[in-house]
């Protein structure tokens, strides 16, 4: 009975919790010339650089002592590999790497590692073609599409692009989406349950024949403009890229490492008052990984918690992710080492 209740516990908790579920995070398909070991080593260093990609969220040094380590002993990351045959005779390999000791390189490079529960993005990109405006879709550009689902893939980052079926037609135009009129476009994507949304306009410089895009989150008015300019191909993968910078900013966890004796220093603002701090507190000891929280300073209205962990801080950091009386403090247009380290608003119990 226990085993059961617990079972529809973890079913409804999953249903309600933020993001969707990215699978083969720690997995890549890269294009290889033959079977020999001489190239399955090579591609394999190369999808290790790609899966540290998908899995930080960030661009990786791979010239750093660490990862040119564990580049020299590939074999001990692996878990298996598998070759597949493409189009046009082409052969790829699969590489399946394992996860704790990618994890484990991230954090020695103190770089950021992105959960494998990521916002769902609506995609809606308008094109220009011959002074003809359309909406991208599967049907009216199918490699446009299919360009934008497999960079995507690539970068672990999970997107929808709308269907332009009769429901979404009556609620959205192209010129909706040219001139980013947020209200239809929002109440549009409401039924893709996205959590994020996406913006874009593509169209080609008649003075240079130069393609141009221009991106923006359309339910963020802090973010501004983002253009891009060159090959069409080049810079709508371009785009996938920007947008996946940009969320690993906001939903990244720093892999900071704790002290020997297992302490760990986050800091909360919007804690008003002594009932605040004490809520707070409990809600943090709630979690199994906090074995207790000790109040240590308090300045400019910022609360400077010690917590001692039973696991690790990247366990502290996906269970306040999943916990909605705290929110994550970023700066959508800073670096990640510019972004505040461990900081947390305290928004109250629902």
């Amino acid at each position: 009975m226990y085993k059961t209740l617990l079972i529809i516990f973890l079913l409804f908790f999953a249903a309600f919790s933020k993001g969707v579920e990215v699978k083969d995070l720690y997995q890549y398909k890269i294009l290889v010339n033959d079977k020999t070991r001489t190239s399955r080593l090579a591609a394999s260093k190369d999808a290790l650089g790609k899966v540290l990609l998908k899995v930080s969220g960030q661009n990786i040094d791979m010239t750093s002592n660490s990862i040119r380590k564990a580049k020299r002993n590939i074999p001990s990351y692996m878990l298996k590999y598998e070759y597949f045959d493409g189009n046009n005779d082409q052969q790829f390999l699969v590489v399946q790497f394992e996860a704790s000791k990618v994890d484990r390189l991230l954090e020695s490079e103190e770089l950021p590692i992105w959960g494998n529960r990521r916002p769902l993005v609506a995609l809606w990109l308008a094109t220009e073609d011959e002074y003809r405006r359309e909406l991208v879709t599967q049907d009216s550009y199918p490699q446009l599409e299919q360009l934008l689902t497999d960079k995507a893939s690539r970068r672990g980052l999970p997107i929808v692009i709308p269907l332009l079926d009769l429901e979404d037609r009556q609620l959205v135009s192209v010129t909706d989406v040219w001139a980013n009129f947020s209200a239809p476009i929002i109440k549009a994507s409401e039924k893709y349950n996205s959590e994020r949304i996406v913006t874009a306009r593509l169209y080609q410089d008649v003075n240079n024949n130069l393609w141009k895009l221009d991106w923006r989150f359309s339910d963020e008015s802090q973010f501004s403009l983002n253009e891009l300019v060159g090959d069409k191909q080049q810079i709508v993968g371009q785009m996938i890229d920007d947008v996946s910078d940009k969320l690993a900013i906001q939903y990244a966890v720093e892999a900071l490492k704790f002290n020997e004796n297992g302490l760990f220093d986050i800091t909360l603002t919007g804690l008003k008052n002594f009932t605040n701090v004490e809520l707070a507190k409990r809600q943090l000891l709630s979690f199994s990984v906090v074995d207790s929280v000790l109040l240590k300073v308090v300045k400019n209205n910022k609360f400077h918690l010690q917590l001692r962990l039973s696991g690790s801080p990247l366990d502290l950091a996906k269970a306040l992710e999943l916990d909605s009386s705290f929110v994550k403090l970023f700066d959508p247009l800073a670096s990640v080492k510019e972004n505040p380290k461990n900081s947390y608003r305290w928004v109250g119990l629902n």
